[in-house]
C-alpha cells in the first residue's frame, strides 16, 4: 500500500500555510512532512514552501509521512470482523473477551495487535491508531485510523455511539445526567457522585420481557466516561446482566451485556455522514431471540 494522499480544490485565494492550518493540517504534521523523506506537499504537481500564495482552482496535493511500528509491538493472528473499510480508517466488530488495547498481562491478545497483523499482512505503510475503546467484555464497533493525522482529525469529529444492552428489571425511557467519579478504594470500579465529572446517558427502552424480568435497552452516550452506561444503569437500579461489578449476575450471561451496536459521524475527508452497525453479540441474541424494534437512526 502506498502513503495516504490528500487532495483539495482550491476555491479562493490565500496563503499555503493558512490553508493547511483551515484543513486541519497541525503543525506537528508539518513537521514531519517536511523532515520525513516520503511526505510532501505540492501545488499542481510542484514542491512549495507554506509561504506560496495558492490561486482559485489550484490543486493541492499532500503525501503523509509513512509510520513504522515499534520493536515492543506485538503481532497476533486472528480473524478480524471487519464491518467498513477505506484507505483513511477502519471500523471492527469486536469480540468479548478481548481489550482494544494492550494491557498489563501479556498473556491477553488486544484487538490493536490483532489489527497490527491485519496491517503487516496488507503491507500498509501506516500504523493502527484506535479511536474508540471499548471495555474487554463489551462486544460490537470499534474505529480504528490508518494514520496518525487521520486519528487527529476524529478528534475533532463529533461520533454518536449507540449501544444495546440487557439490564435487570423493566427500563423507563430517560435521560441521565450523573456526574461519575472513581471509587476512594479502587483503581478499577467507577461510582456516581457529585463531584465526579459530568455524564449523560440517554436511555430508550426496546422490549422487556417479562418472563425473566429482563429489558433490552437502547443508549446513546454524549459524554465518555469510564464504565458510564454500567455505572448509570446500575445507579438507576437496572444493573446490566452479567455485570458482576455493579450489581448484576451471571445466571443468564456470563459477562456484562453491552454491545456497541451503531457508530454515526461524518467522515473526515469526504465529509460524507455514515451510519455504520454490528449485529447484536450471539451471547446476547440467545435470551432476546429477537432484534431491536426501533432504528436507531
Amino acid at each position: 500500500m502506498t502513503n495516504l494522499v490528500l487532495t483539495y480544490t482550491i476555491e479562493k485565494e490565500q496563503c499555503l500555510r493558512e490553508f493547511l492550518l483551515e484543513n486541519n493540517i497541525s503543525r506537528k504534521t508539518l513537521t514531519r512532512i517536511k523532515f520525513d523523506n516520503d511526505g510532501s506537499i505540492k501545488v499542481n504537481d510542484k514542491e512549495e514552501n507554506v509561504r506560496y500564495i495558492l490561486k482559485n482552482g489550484d490543486k493541492v496535493t499532500i503525501t503523509l509521512p509513512s509510520e513504522k511500528f515499534s520493536e515492543h509491538v506485538r503481532f497476533i493472528e486472528r480473524n478480524l470482523d471487519i464491518i467498513y473499510e477505506d484507505e483513511y480508517f477502519l471500523v471492527v466488530n469486536k469480540l468479548a473477551n478481548l481489550p482494544s488495547i494492550p494491557s498489563r498481562n501479556e498473556e491477553d491478545a488486544s484487538l490493536l495487535e490483532i489489527v497490527n497483523t491485519y496491517f503487516h499482512d496488507n503491507n500498509y505503510v501506516t500504523i493502527p491508531h484506535i479511536v474508540t475503546r471499548l471495555d474487554k467484555n463489551t462486544t460490537g464497533l470499534v474505529l480504528i485510523a490508518k494514520h496518525r493525522h487521520i486519528h487527529a482529525l476524529f478528534g475533532k469529529t463529533d461520533i454518536n455511539k449507540f449501544y444495546l444492552a440487557l439490564t435487570k428489571g423493566k427500563v423507563a425511557d430517560q435521560v441521565v445526567e450523573a456526574n461519575i467519579k472513581r471509587e476512594a478504594d479502587s483503581i478499577i470500579t467507577r461510582c456516581v457522585a457529585e463531584d465526579g465529572d459530568y455524564a449523560k446517558t440517554q436511555i430508550w427502552l426496546e422490549k422487556y420481557y417479562e418472563k425473566n424480568d429482563v429489558s433490552l435497552v437502547k443508549l446513546k452516550l454524549f459524554t465518555g466516561r469510564t464504565h458510564q452506561i454500567r455505572v448509570h444503569m446500575s445507579h438507576l437500579g437496572h444493573p446490566l446482566l452479567g455485570d458482576e461489578l455493579y450489581g448484576g449476575n451471571k445466571n443468564l450471561i456470563a459477562r456484562q451485556a453491552l454491545h456497541c451496536h451503531n457508530l454515526q459521524f461524518k467522515h473526515p475527508i469526504t465529509q460524507k455522514e455514515l451510519s455504520l452497525e454490528a449485529p447484536l453479540a450471539g451471547d446476547i441474541m440467545m435470551i432476546t431471540d429477537t432484534k431491536p424494534r426501533n432504528k436507531i437512526f
